[in-house]
């Protein structure tokens, strides 16, 4: 379990991130929306300013400025409004308006609220406050010289501003303890997520293979994650598996003929009195040698394959033809133990594979059938094509094998007993497994009443890589024995 105080310190991390991205959204968002309020407000003043311009410039221009002066007086006199009028002589005398005369300045400005009949500039009454009021407006000059002036009271336009920012406020305090809730809530669940993907790789460390991390089986990144380290885990599980199966099966197979090997060289001090005794000997020590070095030769040669290396070595390949030279290359051994030989090939197929590798696995099942269907036995090798695969059958009459052991025969060093006598050391079909895993083939083997079916399904060439190796655990399920993934020898 995550600790109170790191779960606090690591939460807190990332919820401030999520604070700091909410609280910039808001604030841009605020800043943005006070800057287009803010513009409207201004431009509502410019339509006001530029309304009563017009009215004034109109009654000026129809009956001079006796009658500018009553429009101004008139627009002053509106009960309830914000608005702020000046007209002045040009030589700077007040004439109309509520505002008292003021430097001539033209433009958009603002300036300071002092009523019309001030005295040295200082407001009547209230002159505390109102010396704070500020008027947003115009200037402009008549044909004759006098000065206008005509604006808006900017309070409203404040008590706006103060509202927006009031909200604003309200809104980003809201945003940040909402992050900060939503924060400590989600970096707390992915905290646990991670520490629970850590609790169980460090167990893995320590040699509890078995544990695996919980998966809630949704698509979240993080269940994506945990759901392919578990894959990851499992393959581990299952090589460290067949590292220790491996191990007890070369200590167990090897133990015979190492023990035999001894036994013949101790001979050898004790009852052999001529060369020709030594001689005998050491023929058969290096025979048991050679066996020796066959099985960790074939072993080797598995693990290669199992590495993938040779991926890189794959083409296009004409199956047919390639199965016709394996065909004819064991026609002699078939007929020296009076066996016949069935080909019955379709035209033309092909398939990605390594060539020298897809010859070793089909000779290795043809070995496998030529060596236990025995003496009068059929073999018939076919091959037909199928939707996006190419099917390679291989099936001999003899006694095939029975069900309940044909996934152990591929099994590394595992054979059945019967066969225990004949030649080889059960690495054949686990060097048929590697090939057929390394290609992504899926091997079958079922009852071909009599003698066994060896059926391999082959991706047909520019599929075979994009499909990969079929699912082992699929494999499993089949009612035959489904081998892609796994090493046997029979």
């Amino acid at each position: 379990m995550l600790s109170l105080k790191r779960l606090v310190n690591e939460s807190s991390q990332l919820a401030a991130l999520l604070i700091g991205l909410f609280a910039v959204s808001a604030l841009v968002l605020g800043i943005t929306a006070y800057w287009i309020a803010d513009r409207a407000m201004r431009g509502e003043v410019q339509d006001v300013i530029d309304a009563g311009a017009g009215a004034v410039l109109s009654g000026y221009r129809s009956e001079g400025r006796a009658e500018a002066i009553e429009v101004v007086q008139q627009l002053s006199a509106v009960p309830g409004l914000w608005g702020r009028y000046l007209l002045q002589s040009a030589d700077g005398h007040w004439l109309a308006g509520n505002l008292a005369a003021m430097p001539p300045k033209t433009g958009l400005f603002e300036v300071v609220v002092v009523p019309a009949g001030s005295t040295g500039g200082a407001p009547r009454g209230d002159a505390a406050q109102r010396r704070t009021d500020v008027a947003l407006g115009e200037g402009r000059f008549l044909p004759d010289g006098s000065y206008l002036f005509i604006g808006e009271d900017t309070r409203p336009l404040v008590a706006a501003r103060e509202r927006i920012l009031g909200a604003f406020a309200w809104i980003i305090g809201a945003t940040v303890l909402a992050a900060l809730a939503s924060g400590a809530l989600l970096s707390a669940a992915f905290l646990r997520r991670i520490d629970a993907i850590t609790r169980t790789c460090r167990a893995v460390i320590d040699g509890r293979f078995g544990d695996r991390i919980p998966v809630a089986h949704s698509q979240l990144q993080l269940d994506r994650l945990s759901a392919t380290i578990n894959e990851m885990l499992d393959r581990i599980a299952t090589l460290m598996e067949s590292l220790r199966q491996i191990s007890s099966d070369i200590a167990h197979d090897l133990r015979t003929p190492l023990t035999r090997l001894r036994q013949r060289l101790d001979s050898v001090r004790g009852k052999s009195t001529t060369i020709a005794d030594y001689e005998r000997v050491v023929e058969r020590a290096l025979g048991d040698c050679d066996a020796i070095l066959a099985v960790f030769s074939a072993l080797l040669r598995i693990s290669q394959i199992e590495s993938g290396t040779r991926r890189a070595s794959f083409a296009r390949v004409a199956l047919p033809p390639l199965l016709r030279r394996v065909a004819d290359l064991y026609a002699p051994v078939v007929e020296d133990g009076q066996q016949t030989l069935q080909v019955d090939l379709c035209k033309s197929i092909d398939v990605s594979a390594d060539e020298t590798l897809l010859m070793q696995m089909l000779s290795n099942i043809m070995e496998n059938a030529i060596r236990h269907a025995g003496a009068g036995a059929a073999i018939r090798i076919e091959c037909r094509s199928a939707p996006g695969e190419a099917l390679v059958r291989i099936t001999d009459s003899g006694p095939g094998i029975p069900a309940s052991e044909r996934d152990r025969v591929f099994d590394r060093l595992y054979r059945l007993e019967r066969s225990r006598n004949t030649p080889g050391h059960g690495l054949g079909l686990a060097l048929v497994a590697a090939i057929a895993k390394l290609h992504g083939y899926t091997i079958e083997l079922t009852d071909a009443a009599p003698g066994l079916c060896v059926s391999i399904h082959m991706p047909l060439a520019g599929l075979a890589l994009q499909a990969g190796p079929p699912d082992a655990a699929h494999a499993r399920s089949a009612p035959a024995a489904r081998v892609p993934d796994r090493g046997t020898a029979a």
